[in-house]
């Protein structure tokens, strides 16, 4: 007779250091493995072995069970041990189940909530931002339905929350995501009928490619800031070393800097790539290569941790989305404050924050003479064209300087 267990499948590990948590499934030399989730060793040992009494370990063990439990009555209900059927079994009534509940159904709430559901390799950040997407477009009418996205909702949309001071670039990420849902419910999963009139396009709404013109640090600004020592306040010196740090390291985001880690060292070289693209670039990854000079070794030997695998030392190896977006934010949070308080102390033209380190890495090269395509491969930009909408819109010295020509 069949036995079933849940175990962790250790014969293949993931490049994050995950194994698949399986139902195996033994009948005499016969065996099958029916992959439930993935997670670490640590994670397995605590929730399953050590049996962690939290309400989250609890839930989790309670519902791995249940597939347990509908694994067995499968089998007793065949009769025989048969890999393909008991696998079609399993999986497909899983599948009908997910697609009952959203069967047929126009209402953008449950298509934005299937999409997440099929597409499970989309990160944390881009989920939330879809639920986030969701949320602006259903806050009126929570039964709206895709067949109401027309071009003049969305112009009237966009119009009011303009009017709500809402930034162009905000609007246009929603209206972003929308589009994907439209075109994912429309081409892949033809859930949306066919004589819907597409919204977006020449023919309807088009998303207006925005780059607003930007505030820069001077060069005379930038070296106050780099020259800035010996702070008696220890979080505002920290937040310090950070924004020169990242913007002596090719203006990197605060993103990758956070995942940045000690083995990304080659040499005298970190070796990193974007974590805005990861998941966005499938054909063409790019390297960033961030040489560490004098200055940028001595910034890493004051903020680095050794005995953390990862430079700064806030995440761990087993992070996972959830932990590391909640790290990312606060840490984030915490050294703004702390930049703020360095603006009006030094008396900025602009706010100082974590994300003016870039606009002040990709100005002083500009400035300095140096070609566009030099500055577009030590940003990391996908093509030439991106880095001159970049660098052009924080062009604002240049708005300024040519009508100082006027008589």
């Amino acid at each position: 007779m069949a036995t079933c267990n849940i175990i962790l499948d250790r014969r293949i590990k993931s490049k994050k250091g995950t194994y698949n948590l399986c139902i195996r499934i033994i009948d005499g030399k016969n065996q099958l493995y029916l992959n439930l989730s993935k997670m670490t060793e640590s994670q397995y040992h605590t929730i399953f072995i050590k049996k962690e009494m939290s309400e989250k370990s609890v839930e989790f063990r309670r519902k791995c069970q249940e597939q347990v439990v509908k694994v067995e009555k499968i089998l007793s209900k065949i009769g025989v041990f048969d890999r393909d059927h008991i696998r079609r079994l399993y999986f497909e009534k899983e599948t009908e189940k997910q697609n009952k509940s959203h069967e047929k159904s126009l209402k953008l709430e449950d298509l934005f909530t299937l999409y997440t559901t099929e597409n499970d390799h989309l990160s944390f950040r881009t989920k939330k931002h879809m639920k986030e997407s969701k949320n602006v477009f259903i806050r009126d009418k929570k039964d709206l339905t895709v067949l109401e996205i027309t071009p003049e909702f969305l112009k009237k949309n966009e119009i009011k929350r303009s009017k709500e001071g809402v930034s162009i670039s905000s609007i246009n990420s929603n209206f972003r995501d929308l589009r994907t849902i439209i075109n994912y419910f429309t081409n892949r999963n033809k859930i949306i009928p066919t004589t819907y009139s597409y919204p977006f396009g020449k023919s309807g709404y088009s998303i207006c490619e925005y780059f607003p013109k930007k505030q820069v640090l001077s060069n005379e600004e930038i070296t106050k800031i780099v020259s800035l020592q010996n702070l008696d306040n220890k979080d505002l010196e920290f937040a310090r070393d950070i924004w020169e740090l990242l913007y002596r390291c090719n203006g990197i985001n605060f993103a990758d800097l956070i995942r940045l880690r000690w083995d990304n060292r080659i040499g005298n070289c970190f070796v990193i790539f974007r974590k805005k693209t990861e998941n966005t670039r499938k054909k063409l990854k790019q390297e960033i290569v961030i040489p560490i000079n004098e200055k940028v070794q001595k910034l890493i030997d004051k903020v680095g941790q050794a005995d953390s695998p990862f430079v700064l030392g806030f995440l761990e190896d087993d992070y996972t989305e959830k932990n590391y977006d909640y790290m990312h934010r606060k840490i984030r949070g915490k050294i703004n404050k702390s930049l703020r308080e360095i603006s009006e102390n030094l008396n900025l033209s602009i706010t100082l924050q974590l994300k003016t380190a870039r606009d002040s890495y990709a100005t002083v090269l500009k400035r300095s003479g140096i070609s566009i395509d030099k500055i577009s491969e030590m940003l990391s930009h996908s093509n030439v064209i991106v880095t001159k909408h970049y660098i052009g819109s924080m062009d604002m010295e240049t708005v300024f300087s040519v009508n100082e020509n006027l008589i």
